[in-house]
């Protein structure tokens, strides 16, 4: 016997249906639906792991003048309680906007006054930092050499005057916060040093040395602290860096570096490039894979390995991080990045982010998971729906899904990222409507299942769901909103689910089939209703 039902909502004015099924077996009638859907097939009773939560190890945000005010704070706040980012990363933790250092008199001055402020804030909000040592204040900088719309100078620092500064904040920390609270952090050297904007010259050795410095200093403070380095773009410079460390005797706790979803290119300080979401299933995984190989083949084949910079596109002004499409995009990069590394930190949290100066338009393709106003875009629901998983990961061969176990609830995180065919690059594409298309429906086979009723809910981020980018671009795409408008556009990212009862029978199993679109990311959770 089978027992079907059609459930329909609108949802965000989209229609969406999702068809359940508990059944004792299949009837003839059903045999050609179900064998062109795809089947997700999972005992819950049946192989397990503890999840691995490297996506969420960190977040990128603005340097230190951005990030330090009350709106950027405020939509940090909200991101850390619904994603569950652990760290946070950003440039310039030296920049003088925090008036760190100065010379007196011939003397050095250090003013940790807005650096605590700044940490203060971070961990009251539950967030600890990646620290990036950078830039070069101006007191000891050798050159002009500066980059970003804040001026952040990346000459070659006085080496005398950067290991005393590192020194005297290495001490001042950890008599803030505690040895152990700091034993927590993680100190990484620069920021992309293969780059003769971050660091003059694109000079290998003189970073080498850098390091060396910075390494033997902190650890002749507290040889527990993290330090790894070398925070490269492209996934660059690291056999040669861990042959240097290894030939030196510095120290080195793990391997750090970038990579982003496009072909060709490393940085746009201006935002003014156009680039092209690559059309590689291995964009991204494969730079992974790259490094982790050279790890693997080396003096230090353990190291940890954490992409402290990755998204789609380097590009601070590219549509595309803007698109829906971002969104299973992340989650497929995700999991096929899992094993291969211990962390990844998705650049960055919101687009109150300056380097390219101040946001101009509500959506002008800006790194955030959040634009300018705290709206989510789609790329903010697949770490949102991530960590709404449960804390065991069930066997499961679909390579676009995740099913998890918590108690005797069972969620499952299914997406159907179809990459874009486009005839232009990312800004003319992205910028557009870009309506989505039926694909083939999941089939959520789940067996093993307790006897009884089940409280089911459903959520979708898509097109026209939880997609306040299209509704903004049917606006007309304005240069600025009216406060009417922002609460219009919130409205469309309100996430509510769909909400269903099935029960489940002796048999112990249910097939739930979700209706998919291209380019969809769906949440069910599976609930006893008596819980």
């Amino acid at each position: 016997m089978t027992i079907q039902k059609k459930l329909c909502a609108s949802v965000l004015s989209l229609s969406v249906c999702l068809t359940v099924t508990a059944t004792h077996s299949a009837t003839a009638d059903d045999a050609h639906s179900v064998d062109s859907a795809r089947h997700i097939v999972v005992d819950v009773n049946g192989p397990a792991t503890a999840r691995d939560y490297f996506y969420n190890l960190s977040v990128g945000s603005d340097f230190p003048g951005t990030l330090i005010r009350d709106d950027s704070m405020e939509q940090l706040a909200l991101v850390e309680k619904e994603l569950k980012f652990r760290y946070i990363r950003f440039h310039g933790i030296f920049h003088d906007v925090l008036n760190v250092y100065k010379v007196i008199n011939g003397a050095p001055v250090y003013d940790w006054t807005k650096v605590d402020y700044l940490y203060d804030r971070l961990l009251k909000i539950g967030i600890k930092p990646f620290v990036e040592l950078s830039f070069t204040p101006q007191a000891m900088a050798t050159s002009g050499n500066k980059i970003f719309y804040w001026n952040g100078n990346t000459s070659h620092p006085d080496i005398k005057q950067w290991n005393a500064l590192v020194d005297a904040f290495i001490r001042h920390i950890e008599s803030r916060y505690g040895q152990q609270e700091v034993r927590s952090w993680f100190f990484e050297v620069w920021n992309e040093p293969n780059l003769n904007g971050f660091w003059e010259g694109a000079d290998q050795q003189a970073y080498f040395d850098l390091y060396d410095h910075t390494a033997r200093t902190i650890k002749s403070i507290d040889s527990a602290l993290r330090i790894g380095g070398p925070s490269t773009a492209g996934a660059a410079w690291v056999p040669q860096f861990i042959t240097h460390v290894k030939e030196t005797g510095t120290a080195l706790d793990f391997i750090t570096t970038h990579t982003y979803g496009v072909d060709g290119g490393f940085l746009d300080e201006e935002g003014k490039s156009d680039t092209k979401l690559s059309p590689s299933q291995d964009a991204i995984v494969g730079d992974i894979r790259k490094v982790r190989a050279e790890i693997t083949a080396s003096a230090m084949p353990t190291l940890p390995l954490y992409i402290t910079e990755w998204s789609t596109s380097y590009t601070p002004r590219d549509p595309v991080h803007d698109s829906y499409v971002s969104a299973p995009y992340i989650l497929s990069k995700l999991k096929a990045s899992e094993g291969l590394l211990q962390g990844m930190s998705y650049w960055t949290f919101s687009d109150l982010f300056e380097e390219s100066g101040p946001p101009p338009t509500p959506y002008h393709g800006g790194f955030g998971l959040l634009n300018r106003e705290g709206i989510p875009k789609a790329a903010y629901f697949a770490y949102k729906y991530l960590a709404e998983l449960g804390d065991v990961t069930l066997s499961n061969s679909d390579a676009q899904s995740y099913v998890t176990r918590k108690g005797k609830i069972i969620s499952a995180l299914v997406w159907d990222f179809q990459q874009p065919v486009q005839d232009k690059s990312d800004r003319p594409f992205y910028t557009k409507v870009f309506p989505t298309k039926p694909s083939t429906s999941a089939v959520l086979d789940l067996k093993g299942l307790a006897s009884g009723q089940y409280c089911v809910n459903t959520y979708r981020t898509g097109f026209k769901a939880n997609d306040a980018h299209t509704a903004y671009l049917e606006m007309g795409s304005p240069k600025s909103l009216t406060s009417e408008q922002v609460t219009q556009l919130k409205s469309l990212t309100e996430d509510k689910p769909i909400t269903s009862k099935l029960k489940v029978g002796k048999q112990h199993s249910i097939n739930y089939t979700i209706d998919m679109r291209a380019n969809d990311i769906v949440l069910v959770k599976f609930a006893p209703c008596k819980l």
